[in-house]
């Protein structure tokens, strides 16, 4: 996820189903296999369970886009993704570089069982007013995620964003980002997001499988 700072754009993903995922690959003492992903097979709730499919590196491709719908710009980068809390939560390293400057980047997020959402984080080396807010909702018949994100400019001013996550199957993602300000509804930023690791057969089958919020 990016977040925009003085015109820049937001990234977010996430992906939500209902089974808790079991691991297919040798379990290192920290509880955690080889591959970066959990041993568990039942985490605190199913919402925190499907975290699971994000943990592990991905390759990223951004591709911003000016008022008037032209791509004007596109880089590539990196995103890991891993566990973090005792799987209570996972921690998202994000880096592009391009002709002139590299975006860093760092989030958090969990599922929040009360209010039945996805919540988090996100600071990045583009802002100087602190983290951006980050709420997430699935919506099962389409497999994708819709985040609000929350940022302050920096004359103080609320700007928000809405990201549309969507899993295309389960090695690839695409996020699209677009500023809300009231009516008006402008494109920013298309992300694509292939898995550098293949995934293994069993989070595919769980992919295919799934339909279903976290609350069911």
């Amino acid at each position: 996820m990016r977040v925009p700072h003085s015109g820049r754009a937001v990234r977010a993903a996430a992906i939500i189903f209902t089974l808790p995922v079991t691991t297919w690959a040798r379990a290192e003492p920290d509880g955690r296999s080889s591959t970066g992903k959990s041993s568990r097979e039942n985490f605190v709730n199913p919402g925190t369970a499907v975290l699971e499919l994000y943990v592990g590196p991905w390759s990223v491709v951004e591709k911003h886009y000016d008022p008037q719908g032209r791509v004007v710009a596109t880089v590539e980068g990196t995103e890991e993704i891993a566990w973090i809390v005792d799987e209570h939560a996972i921690r998202r390293t994000y880096i592009t570089s391009g002709a002139s400057s590299v975006y860093r980047a760092f989030g958090v997020l969990s599922w929040d069982d009360v209010k039945e959402s996805y919540r988090g984080v996100w600071l990045d080396n583009a802002s100087t007013t602190g983290p951006s807010t980050v709420t997430g909702q699935w919506q099962a018949d389409k497999q994708t995620m819709i985040y609000t994100v929350e940022s302050q400019t920096g004359d103080g001013a609320q700007t928000t964003y809405k990201v549309v996550d969507r899993f295309v199957d389960a090695e690839q993602r695409e996020a699209t980002t677009y500023r809300i300000r009231g009516s008006e509804v402008v494109k920013l930023l298309d992300v694509q997001y292939k898995r550098t690791v293949p995934c293994p057969g069993r989070l595919r089958v769980i992919f295919d499988g799934m339909a279903d919020s976290p609350r069911g």
